[in-house]
C-alpha cells in the first residue's frame, strides 16, 4: 500500500520512575488523527524490554505520522507533563519501506514505542525490525487545579497521601532519590550515547590472529534499549557510532575454515542477564559501563576505537577490552560464551 505500513504503538517508563500517560496520538500531515497513544496504564517495566501498553485496534496498515502530542503524569516527582512534537516522517518513511524484511524472516509489523523518563524527557523508539532510537524530546510541565479528577481517582485520599503510598512501591534508589530532592535527569541520555567501536576477535598465538566475523546468527543489545539483530555484519566490524553493548554474538571463522559461536555479555552480572537482576544491581551495572566507555573515548581524545575480544589458543576462554592501538581498558566481569561449531559442541 503506497505510503502506508503497519505500524503499533507502545509505551514504557523505567521500573525506578513509573509514570501514567493521560492522553496522546499521532497525526498525519492533514492533522488527522492516525493512532492514539495507549493511556490509564502505570507504566512501570524495564527500559529496554518493557511495553507496558500498546494499541492494537483500528487500521493495520496507516499512513506516516508527522507529530505527536501526549501528556503523562510522573510518579516519582509528582508533576505533570504534556508536548506536541514534530517528527521527521520522511525518515520513519525511509526506514519503514526498507526495514520490514530481515533475511528469510518478514516481519508483519513496526512499532513505535514511547519510552517516558523523568524532567519531561521522552524517548521515540522505532523497531522496524532492528529496535533503534529515532528522536529525544522535550516535554514543559504544566499544573493541574484538580488533581483527583485528573487521575480519575475516586478514592477519598489527598495528593500527598496518594504520593507517598506510590512512593513506597518504586525502588530503595529511587525513594532515597525523592528524599534528598535529587532524582537523576541524566542517566537516559548518558545510555543513548554512541561512540564509534567496531568488534574485533583475536586468539592467541595463531598465525592469522583475527578471525572473520560471518553474516550470520549476529546481533547486539544495548544499554540504551536499542538492539541490532538483523544488520550486515559491516556494522559489527566497521568503526562507526553505536552504544554501549550489554551483549555482541557473532559466528568467527579462522584462516583454517573452523567456526566459532561467540557472545561476550558485557551487561550481565555473576551470570545473569540484565532483565533478570534487581534493578539497583542492573542499574549499577549500566552506569559502569556507560562511565568506562566515556572515560576511554576521553583517552583516545575522541577517535574510533575497539571492542576487542581476546581469547586463548585453546579458544575456551576470553576477555574484552577497548582497544586503541596500544592503549587497553579490559571491561571487567565480562561474561564470555565459545562454542567450536566445527565439532558441534553447542
Amino acid at each position: 500500500m503506497d505510503n502506508k505500513f503497519a505500524w503499533s504503538v507502545e509505551t514504557v517508563a523505567d521500573y525506578g520512575y513509573p509514570m501514567k500517560i493521560k492522553s496522546g496520538a499521532f497525526y498525519d500531515e492533514d492533522g488527522k488523527v492516525i493512532a492514539g497513544i495507549p493511556a490509564d496504564m502505570y507504566l512501570s517495566q524495564q527500559w529496554w524490554s518493557g511495553n507496558s501498553g500498546s494499541i492494537i485496534a483500528g487500521e493495520q496498515y496507516k499512513s506516516i505520522p508527522k507529530k505527536m502530542d501526549i501528556r503523562w503524569f510522573s510518579y516519582s516527582e509528582d508533576k505533570f507533563y504534556s508536548g506536541t512534537f514534530n517528527l521527521d516522517s520522511e525518515k520513519l518513511k525511509s526506514i519503514f519501506s526498507k526495514g520490514l524484511d530481515c533475511g528469510d524472516v518478514k516481519i508483519n509489523s513496526s512499532y513505535l514505542k514511547i519510552a517516558l523518563a523523568p524532567g519531561g524527557q521522552l524517548f521515540l523508539y522505532l523497531t522496524s525490525p532492528n529496535t533503534e532510537l529515532f528522536g529525544v524530546y522535550q516535554a514543559q510541565e504544566f499544573t493541574v487545579i484538580d488533581f483527583k479528577k485528573e487521575m480519575g481517582y475516586t478514592i477519598d485520599e489527598t495528593r500527598m497521601e496518594s504520593f507517598d503510598a506510590y512512593v513506597k512501591k518504586m525502588p530503595i534508589q529511587t525513594q532515597q532519590e525523592i528524599a534528598n530532592k535529587n532524582i537523576s535527569m541524566n542517566i537516559w541520555k548518558d545510555i543513548s550515547l554512541r561512540y564509534p567501536w567496531k568488534y574485533t576477535v583475536e586468539a592467541k598465538g595463531w598465525k592469522s590472529n583475527f578471525l572473520s566475523m560471518q553474516d550470520e546468527n549476529r546481533g547486539a543489545e544495548f544499554v540504551s534499549g536499542e538492539d541490532a539483530w538483523c544488520r550486515d555484519t559491516d556494522y559489527f566490524t566497521k568503526a562507526t557510532p553505536k552504544p554501549v553493548p550489554t551483549e555482541i554474538d557473532g559466528v568467527f571463522k579462522t584462516s583454517a575454515g573452523r567456526t566459532f559461536t561467540i557472545r561476550i555479555y558485557p551487561g550481565n552480572v555473576d551470570g545473569l542477564e540484565p532483565n533478570k537482576q534487581t534493578y539497583e544491581v542492573q542499574r549499577a551495572r549500566e552506569q559502569e559501563l556507560v562511565k568506562l566507555f566515556k572515560d576511554f573515548y576521553k583517552k583516545t581524545n575522541n577517535q574510533e576505537f575497539e571492542i576487542h575480544l581476546k581469547m586463548d589458543e585453546y579458544f575456551k576462554n576470553g576477555k574484552v577490552f577497548l582497544k586503541k592501538g596500544t592503549l587497553e581498558q579490559e571491561i571487567p566481569n565480562t561474561e564470555v560464551q565459545i562454542f567450536d561449531d566445527t565439532f558441534g559442541d553447542e
